[in-house]
């Protein structure tokens, strides 16, 4: 007779889930770097301008739909099925591309924070920033990569506000594939 062992699921804790996020971004740069080829073949090969509306919108959408592909075939990116994390539903289903896009929505200011002090931190001279953050060229890069990271961290703490506005949870997986293992 077969035991089944019925566990609760357990939340992802936050450095697998940095673990994912940094393969994730490997993975996430590779694509953009793809999909500028269709931006280098319309401008014939001349540079774009530096906050090209419609370069910044393309290379948006496509990083929401990388997400947004995954996290709705499956609930896990590369970097989440080898860190075995899975974004799911409150009711452990796969979640809405609407969820997928709150979800998306809600990390980007966390992420242009700590994105803004990891650039002002590896380039010297910032003469290159747009006008508007111009600036923040005088402030020591810890002054944005310090919240930055704190953000991001509270933001994938288990059962964090964006969990919660968007009925989501990425749950540790491991104890599923474990269970699935009993003994006959």
């Amino acid at each position: 007779m077969k035991k089944t062992v019925k566990t609760t699921p357990q939340y992802a804790g936050l450095l697998r889930r940095f673990a994912a996020m940094i393969y994730d971004s490997l993975l996430l740069l590779a694509v953009l770097i793809f999909a500028t080829v269709p931006v280098i073949i319309f401008t014939h090969g001349e540079a774009t301008r530096s906050g090209n509306p419609f370069v910044a919108t393309w290379l948006f959408m496509v990083s929401f739909l990388f997400f947004a592909w995954f996290w709705t075939h499956g609930g896990q990116t590369l970097g989440m099925r080898a860190w075995k994390i899975r974004l799911q539903q409150d009711d452990q289903t796969v979640i809405t591309l609407w969820q997928a896009l709150l979800r998306f929505i809600t990390g980007l200011p966390a992420w242009v924070v700590f994105g803004l002090g990891i650039f002002l931190c590896s380039t010297p001279a910032a003469n290159h920033l747009p006008a508007a953050l111009q600036k923040l060229e005088n402030l020591p890069c810890v002054i944005l990569l310090a919240p930055g990271l704190l953000w991001l961290s509270i933001d994938h703490w288990p059962n964090s506000w964006r969990d919660r506005f968007t009925q989501t949870r990425v749950l540790d997986v491991r104890a599923e594939k474990d269970s699935a293992k009993t003994p006959k």
